[in-house]
């Protein structure tokens, strides 16, 4: 096996193809049972590996994991070489995007909304200078554990979609993040930023005259971590846009 092959481990074959024609040296590997594939890929001898969305909860048990990952519960991509190794390279190519952007974050109010595992991605915006953060969680119990990760000296309160203070607490925010799930009905104002990571508030911003905070190239941010992490090799992001759509459709 080259040392430089990649095992793309649960996705379809579209997207080991879109890799390949990048110029990478990739094997599309089946996921199940991960414990035993995880293991494999390192005695064949692969670099490196990335996960499908889908098994990022799964595999963290069975990885060693780096700050961020083991903050998350999460790996998207492993690096074989004494280990195996995950890390999660979304929240830190979310944050750098974020950064790259022309919105000001510093002393703002946001709201974050979405699930128990996606809610995770948004946690490094954390370290951007917000002065409140809402979480929004399907249930308390979701939205109190990841509440419980943000910075210390940081004002943060802890809902469900359906809780009545939501819209009181979302008037006087300038931030929502939609990771995962939907967006409470009339919950976006004029006044709003809104950073959809889903691709399912644009009608929601458009009609309330919003503003939509786009970070096309995030995903390829993520790719070029993630290949990084599991290959030892630099890629710009830019060169990469192409391929992450191919892998993320």
């Amino acid at each position: 096996m080259s040392e430089a092959a990649l095992a793309l481990i649960g996705y379809p074959v579209a997207a080991a193809r879109a890799l390949r024609e990048f110029g990478l040296v990739v094997l599309g590997v089946a996921a199940a049972p991960l414990p035993e594939v995880l293991s494999a890929c390192g005695a064949l001898g692969f670099a490196g590996a990335l996960l499908h969305p889908s098994l990022h909860a799964q595999a963290a048990p069975h990885l060693q994991l780096d700050p961020d990952a083991r903050r998350a519960g999460l790996s998207d991509a492993v690096a074989f070489a004494g280990g195996p190794r995950g890390t999660y390279a979304a929240p830190e190519a979310l944050l750098n995007a974020v950064q790259d952007s022309s919105y000001a974050v510093r002393g703002a109010h946001a709201v974050l909304i979405g699930s128990a595992v996606d809610l995770r991605l948004g946690l490094g915006l954390a370290r951007l200078g917000f002065k409140a953060i809402t979480v929004v969680a399907d249930t308390h119990r979701e939205a109190e554990a990841i509440s419980r990760d943000l910075p210390a000296g940081l004002a943060a309160f802890a809902l469900t979609r359906s809780d009545a203070a939501l819209r009181g607490l979302a008037e006087r925010a300038d931030l929502l993040i939609l990771t995962g799930g939907s967006l409470p009905a009339d919950l976006v104002q004029p006044y709003h930023t809104v950073l959809d990571l889903m691709g399912q508030a644009t009608h929601a911003v458009q009609r309330a005259g919003a503003t939509l905070l786009s970070l096309p190239d995030f995903p390829a941010r993520v790719l070029a971590r993630q290949l990084e992490h599991a290959s030892g090799q630099r890629f710009r992001p830019e060169l990469l846009v192409e391929v992450a759509a191919a892998i993320n459709s």
